[in-house]
């Protein structure tokens, strides 16, 4: 669920021959949920040993409902509980800090919500909801669900140039330093687990490919691109596990 989650162009263009302060994708963006198109998979399994496994596009962990904290694959912990038959809680860390609260209610027999909260250090909580329908399984929360709708208007992205070759890719608690050079960098947001990477190609004047990795293995990947007015970004993300490509459409603020 980072993520909204930012995460391979077969040459290299004219990208090198841009000064960074040319970049057209450099700036502070915000995610227009009307126009973003994201139909992501979740998958939640009840196992013989009465944990449950969790599966979000190849982010896999098991848990309890117990309310304990469990390892995620990332370096972070999450928990879960059931309030009640229809309503779960999710509480995931990074750093010994909360990255997100995320509260599943089911409406129906088919159908779920998620409402997801990213504290911040101002007070200005983000919030982004979703609803999502059966594919398969049950009862309750156990199936394969779709994402059907999402509304993130409160997230952003900002790209700032770092250096000759560099950049700064923030998101909501999270921050990756890196180079245009293919070579990973570790993500040291407030909430980044401690076991993610990501890694940054440029793949034309106005677009370049990111790909975040979990504990060294690939796992998402995005391709930003930029509109010919300059005032799109568009942003192809696609998870290693399900290769079923997911579109947010950002603009300027």
């Amino acid at each position: 669920m980072r993520r909204y989650s930012i995460a391979c162009a077969l040459v290299f263009l004219s990208a090198a021959a841009v000064s960074a302060a040319d970049a057209p994708y450099f700036g502070k963006w915000k995610v227009d949920a009307s126009r973003s198109k994201v139909q992501g998979t979740a998958n939640i399994e009840k196992l013989p040993s009465g944990e449950y496994k969790f599966d979000g596009s190849g982010f896999v962990y098991t848990f309890k409902l117990d309310g304990k904290e469990y390892p995620m694959p990332d370096g972070g912990t999450t928990s879960w509980k059931a309030t009640n038959d229809t309503k779960w809680e999710v509480v995931n860390r990074a750093n010994g800090k909360i990255s997100a609260k995320i509260t599943l209610t089911l409406n129906g027999a088919d159908a779920m919500s998620s409402t997801t909260v990213i504290p911040q250090a101002n007070g200005k909580d983000i919030t982004q909801t979703a609803t999502l329908k059966r594919l398969s399984g049950g009862p309750g929360f156990v199936g394969k669900w779709q994402n059907t709708h999402f509304d993130g208007a409160d997230l952003w992205l900002e790209i700032t140039p770092d250096g000759a070759d560099g950049l700064r890719l923030a998101q909501p608690n999270s921050l990756c330093v890196a180079k245009f050079d293919g070579k990973p960098y570790p993500m040291t947001g407030a909430t980044d687990g401690s076991k993610s990477t990501m890694s940054f190609r440029k793949t034309g004047a106005t677009s370049f490919e990111a790909f975040t990795y979990i504990d060294g293995k690939p796992f998402f990947k995005d391709v930003f691109t930029v509109s010919a007015d300059g005032k799109v970004l568009t942003d192809i993300g696609t998870p290693e596990a399900t290769k079923k490509a997911d579109t947010i459409i950002l603009v300027r603020p």
